[in-house]
C-alpha cells in the first residue's frame, strides 16, 4: 500500500504555483475583499453584504464538494 505524506506529495510542474503560494494568494484576495467592503468607513447596504456572503458560502460549498470528490 502506498502512503502519501508530505514527502510523497506530487510537486507542481516548474512555473506553476504550489499550495503555499495559492493559499497566500487566497489570503490576499480575501483581505482585498474585506478592504473593499469597508473602504473609508463606507457602509454598504445589507442587500450587498448578503449577496457577498452568499457568494462566499457558495464558494465554500464548492470547495467542500470538490475536495470530497477527490477522496
Amino acid at each position: 500500500m502506498e502512503e502519501q505524506g508530505s514527502a510523497g506529495a506530487a510537486q507542481p510542474p516548474a512555473g506553476e504555483p504550489g499550495i503555499a503560494d495559492e493559499l497566500r494568494e487566497l489570503g490576499t484576495s480575501l483581505s482585498a475583499l474585506g478592504k473593499t467592503a469597508f473602504k473609508g468607513g463606507r457602509v454598504l447596504s445589507v442587500e450587498l453584504l448578503r449577496s457577498v456572503r452568499g457568494i462566499v458560502d457558495r464558494a465554500r460549498e464548492e470547495v467542500e464538494r470538490l475536495s470530497g470528490e477527490k477522496r
